[in-house]
């Protein structure tokens, strides 16, 4: 299994990986924790730091609690990419507190399309 296959699995199972410098830091779930993932990580230390440090660039570490926002294609709907899944979600403007809705504006003039 290569690094961005085994980092998929990783996060599919709700395990966090986080590289600090020439370590990886990793919260697994209760009992989720086996001698083949220990195995697994090993082998591919060096590929998952490295796919690490490419998602996330030193000093512009995701914050979990800061998605990326941006107005969606539809009309009134808001995108919002979820920093460490990966995944967008769509929510009608009305329903967003007023600062999602200028970082969403704030994305769109930073595009030229605004």
């Amino acid at each position: 299994m290569n690094a961005r296959a085994l980092l998929e699995e990783l996060r599919r199972r709700n395990i966090s990986v986080e590289a600090e410098g020439d370590r990886l830091r990793v919260e697994v779930p209760a009992g989720a924790d086996t001698e083949e993932l220990r195995a697994a990580l090993s082998r591919n230390k060096p590929s998952l730091i490295q796919l690490l440090r490419w998602e996330h660039p030193r000093g512009k570490r995701a914050d979990r609690r800061d998605p990326e926002i941006r107005w969606s294609e539809y009309p009134v709907w808001i995108a919002l990419r979820d920093p460490d899944t990966g995944e967008w979600h769509e929510v009608r403007a009305a329903e967003c507190l007023p600062g999602i809705v200028k970082a969403a504006d704030a994305a769109r003039r930073r595009e030229g399309s605004g």
